[in-house]
């Protein structure tokens, strides 16, 4: 695929480091909602890395069947429906993401 083609899903499967999101991914059935055609989402991607820096065991719990809902809810707050490119992020901007939350942003 074109790169302007590709979903979040397709990007985040092609990045050695993203293995730990995509499996998230998996893990709370968001893989199809993310991957569908026309899907244009603003996700803030969190690396291997940054999950490496959550409390030992975080992940694995989070991983298990039964904290889907919890995982669900992490990762939504973790996408927004509107496209936005770092250049246009302004300090103090707000967002709502798919979790019904709001952030803000500090640049």
């Amino acid at each position: 695929k074109a790169d302007s083609e590709k979903t979040v899903v397709d990007v985040a499967v092609g990045s050695k480091d993203h293995t730990t999101l995509v499996a998230a991914l998996k893990a709370a059935d968001l893989v199809e909602s993310l991957a569908s055609p026309g899907g244009v989402y603003t996700v803030f991607a969190p690396t291997n890395a940054a999950f490496d820096k959550l409390p030992k065991g975080t992940v694995e719990d989070l991983l298990k069947p039964e904290h889907k809902d919890n995982l669900k809810m992490i990762l939504q707050h973790h996408a927004a429906v509107p496209i936005l490119e770092t250049k246009d992020m302004k300090d103090g901007q707000t967002m709502g993401m798919a979790d019904g939350t709001k952030v803000t942003f500090h640049v």
